[in-house]
């Protein structure tokens, strides 16, 4: 009984390793048959289906054709069909070579194989025996491989002018049967027909195989392609719906941002049109006060008082009536103010006094209204000291854009200070303290008229 196991054991073990044997060189063979294939056919990398499906066929057909010779002179063909055979041989292994190793597939190419097949194998029917012989075969087998092998486009071409050649070749043997060479013997016609059927056979047999491998690949391959395609499209559309809903989320943000915005630009102005009117009834509490005083000195004091708050009236105006909330346009800003004081000490006067040179220049509130300040104890000054004591009275203002910021000149064609006058007095202290706060600087220039030059950044 152990004998009996022992020997089912062996034989087990025998099977399988001639079955690993047997399977290993199947797979070897497999591995070189596919190796030498792409090295015919060439790499798919570089050659797209067709062009390898050209150079395999063709490579097969310098084969079928040089086996076909020696074929042909073992069955005893006469000799122009053997050599006829080694001819087509030798054409097709040079489209072979510059199909495979010249990368010459093209619509002459193509062309130029059916014409030289179409040739040689209409002269080889008239000695292989014609009708009764096996060429119409061949061009019939060709036919349907050059079907496979041509671009798309040429299909119809090819299928019409080797029908045509057909037709031609039957037509011929109609009315010339003396050109056909016969069989020697019944034994020759089936010994060669028998051979071109197998070759024929195994020839397409191949063609078809490996085009539908090949065919079968490219799917494999475009069917993985689009696979991973309707992936990458279904990301995109979930990164399009993502972003669609941010760009939705942003939209809301910035209506809400726009409407928080115009919020706040009608609290400032609201803001600014109080603060204005507030120090409009100031200024009118001012004026009530200097008309009800007889003092010179108190009077022109509370003058000067409210022409600064003048300064100020005027800021906030212009920010209410316009629609940027923190910009001051200085050119119409400071015109405005030189008249209004003008209109302070001359009242309803027409005379013209002032010479304006003012750069298009849009200022900060911060900086407009210690400008404006400055602006207005110049003016006055030009018109305590040299207006109410001179006739034919000018008064220059200038602002300019300069290499380090801007330059404000106010100038007056009066007398200017006498030597040793005193030049302090409140209001000029408040214009030096303007200046620094501007970070500025101050110069005074008196001959023939007084001119204070501002630089400020």
């Amino acid at each position: 009984m152990q004998q009996f196991k022992w020997k089912i054991g062996a034989d087990s073990w025998w099977a399988g390793f001639v079955y690993f044997v047997i399977r290993s060189g199947l797979n070897f063979k497999q591995y070189r048959m596919r190796n030498l294939i792409t090295a015919v056919s060439g790499p798919p990398a570089t050659f797209t289906l067709e062009h390898r499906v050209f150079n395999l066929s063709s490579f097969f057909i310098t084969l079928f054709a040089f086996t076909g010779g020696i074929a042909n002179h073992l069955v005893g063909l006469v000799g122009p069909v053997v050599w006829l055979s080694f001819l087509g041989s030798a054409v097709s292994l040079v489209i072979f070579f510059y199909a495979r190793y010249r990368n010459r597939f093209n619509s002459t190419v193509s062309f130029g194989y059916v014409f030289a097949t179409i040739l040689i194998l209409s002269i080889m029917n008239f000695y292989n025996g014609g009708l009764s012989g096996t060429i119409i075969y061949l061009i019939i087998m060709l036919l349907n491989i050059f079907l496979l092998i041509v671009p798309k486009k040429y299909q119809f071409w090819v299928f019409g002018l080797m029908y045509l050649n057909i037709i031609v070749l039957l037509i011929l043997e109609f009315m010339y049967p003396q050109w056909v060479v016969a069989y020697h013997s019944e034994e020759e016609k089936m010994l060669d027909n028998a051979v071109t059927m197998l070759y024929s056979m195994f020839l397409t047999a191949m063609v078809i195989i490996y085009f539908r491998k090949g065919y079968n690949e490219e799917q494999e391959k475009v069917t993985s392609q689009n696979k991973q395609l309707t992936v990458l499209n279904e990301q995109i559309e979930d990164q399009r719906l993502a972003l669609e809903s941010k760009t939705l989320a942003l939209e809301e943000a910035v209506k809400l941002a726009d409407v928080r915005h115009e919020n706040i630009k009608t609290l400032l102005k609201e803001l600014n049109h109080r603060v204005k009117n507030n120090l409009q009834v100031v200024s009118s509490l001012l004026n009530l006060q200097a008309n009800a005083i007889s003092d010179s000195e108190a009077k022109s004091a509370i003058v000067e008082s409210k022409n600064r708050l003048l300064a100020m009236i005027l800021i906030h105006q212009r920010i209410y009536h316009h629609e940027s909330s923190t910009q001051i346009f200085l050119p119409d800003y400071l015109r405005e103010l030189a008249e209004s004081i003008r209109f302070s000490f001359l009242g309803s006067s027409s005379e013209q006094i002032f010479t304006f040179k003012i750069d298009p220049v849009w200022m900060n509130v911060d900086k407009a209204i210690p400008v404006g300040l400055i602006t207005n104890e110049l003016i006055t000054n030009c018109f305590k000291h040299t207006v109410n004591n001179k006739a034919d009275c000018r008064i220059n203002v200038k602002l300019e854009t300069t290499d380090n910021g801007y330059l404000l000149s106010v100038c007056d064609n009066g007398d200017g200070f006498a030597e040793g006058q005193n030049k302090r007095s409140f209001g000029l202290d408040l214009v030096r303290s303007l200046v620094r706060q501007l970070d500025g600087d101050c110069q005074v220039v008196s001959n023939k008229g007084t001119c204070w030059d501002i630089n400020f950044k």
